[in-house]
């Protein structure tokens, strides 16, 4: 085992005991520093960190600052959820602390309403199989992209919902946000159409996080050269662009 592999196993290891799990992920971060690293290194001395978080799921599942968000009073912002089921979850994690606006809506390039599909989590259509909760995370405006995640025998768990859907500047306007310190978007393919309305001239987050393995390659370059031209350094992770501002 390598000492990348070590430390990781023994960060996991520690995750119960936080007094030694912190020392433990500061070591496995100088092997492999990842989006929580230089999120927690770039906020560190910051009084307030406001987020805007499109594609927030339940807050916690498969985000790699979730815990980080309800631990830390800093941070503060809004959270944008279409799925209905999945925004009461959201609410249900986030709302104790207060710190947060949770949007029920899609982003998309103009307002109105759109089509969303997802896995039902109905205990009588699963006929009493296990719903993975990873699941959660591919709910898509294609049916397809949900479709290909799934064996055969689940795609009739399939459903859809008519959601609001609205477009980044008019969600900016009609919540009054005038900063953004951190913008995270995990839109299962949708990324780079959101990405590509954010105003970067009157907002300039100081990270900026988003998904990159459900874009196609002509994507993947335009969101890449679209930061780089706005001053960021943009890091390859394993499914994500980690973006930095340069100072």
């Amino acid at each position: 085992m390598n000492l990348r592999k070590g430390a990781l196993v023994l960060s996991n290891a520690l995750q119960p005991f936080p007094r030694l799990h912190a020392p433990a992920r500061r070591v496995y971060c100088i092997f492999n520093p990842g989006a929580r690293f230089h999120i927690e290194r770039t906020f560190k001395q910051h009084k307030t960190v406001f987020v805007l978080k499109i594609g927030a799921n339940d807050g916690l599942e498969s985000d790699p600052i979730g815990d980080i968000m309800l631990s830390d009073s800093r941070y503060r912002g809004i959270l944008v959820e279409p799925i209905p089921a999945y925004a009461r979850m959201l609410a249900a994690n986030v709302d104790p602390c207060g710190r947060f606006t949770i949007e029920q809506v899609a982003i998309t390039s103009i307002s109105g309403t759109v089509k969303m599909f997802y896995v039902t989590e109905d205990e009588g259509a699963l006929d009493g199989r296990t719903f993975p909760s990873w699941l959660r995370g591919i709910a898509s405006l294609d049916r397809s992209h949900v479709l290909k995640h799934l064996p055969p025998d689940m795609a009739s768990l399939i459903v859809e919902t008519s959601v609001e859907c609205v477009s980044v500047p008019d969600l900016l306007a009609r919540n009054k946000v005038h900063q953004v310190d951190l913008l995270h978007i995990d839109a299962e393919g949708h990324d780079y159409v959101i990405l590509n309305q954010f105003d970067f001239t009157a907002f300039r987050p100081q990270i900026v996080l988003f998904e990159h393995k459900h874009l196609h390659s002509k994507e993947k370059h335009a969101a890449e050269s679209l930061l780089k031209c706005h001053g960021y350094d943009v890091k390859h992770l394993e499914t994500d662009y980690l973006c930095l501002a340069r100072s």
